[in-house]
């Protein structure tokens, strides 16, 4: 059982992790300083350093805020709905909390933290919990037949992640000047055709 003062002690890190989240998308994270961080969060810079060594370890700590977003929304999605509907209310989501909640300016700063290999964590990794979800998604599909099996779920789901990373490179490449959903929700719907089941290749004898 958590102790008063583990308990105290996760309040205080979520706190900062909150406050960094909230500053980070009105200001931007180039624009957000320690201080404005401490100040939002109420806390002192010794405090901080007890949990972060820097700002931008504050970028990979924020892969939780997004995990916990994304089983939440699941957990709650219609298992009864077909595998597609379920990817597809997934994508949705999850680029609505992207554009609205993340934005394409702390999500520039997350891709480039990823190519500079200054973060810890894989944005895209298997161990991520979008990417889990995907592929338990995927996984049921086959079972269902509603998904192609001559290719396995590993590899369709990383397919899958891969289109919608691009879908969301685009978007900050285009500055985020369209909304983000409505243009990338019909170009996925297209490309899932190719991963239904009256698409598999069937061996040769």
């Amino acid at each position: 059982m958590r102790t008063k003062d583990e308990f105290n002690e996760q309040k205080q890190r979520q706190q900062l992790l909150n406050a960094a989240w909230k500053l980070f998308y009105q200001n931007g994270y180039q624009n957000t300083t320690m201080e404005d961080i401490l100040k939002e969060a109420h806390c002192s810079k010794g405090r901080f350093y007890y949990y972060f060594h820097a700002k931008a370890e504050l970028l990979d700590s924020m892969y939780e805020l997004f995990d916990e977003k994304y089983e939440e929304f699941y957990r709650n999605i219609d298992k009864t709905l077909g595998s597609f509907e379920q990817l597809l209310l997934l994508n949705r989501f999850m680029f609505d909390f992207m554009s609205r909640q993340i934005g394409r300016e702390l999500l520039t700063s997350l891709y480039i933290s990823q190519l500079s290999g200054t973060t810890g964590i894989r944005f895209w990794g298997e161990q991520r919990s979008f990417v889990k979800i995907i592929l338990e998604i995927v996984k049921c599909g086959q079972e269902r037949g509603e998904i192609r099996t001559d290719l396995d779920c590993h590899t369709l789901a990383a397919d899958i992640v891969a289109e919608e990373r691009s879908q969301l490179i685009s978007w900050c490449l285009a500055d985020g000047t369209y909304d983000l959903a409505a243009v990338s929700i019909p170009k996925l719907e297209r490309s899932y055709i190719g991963y239904s089941s009256q698409y598999e290749v069937k061996k040769e004898q």
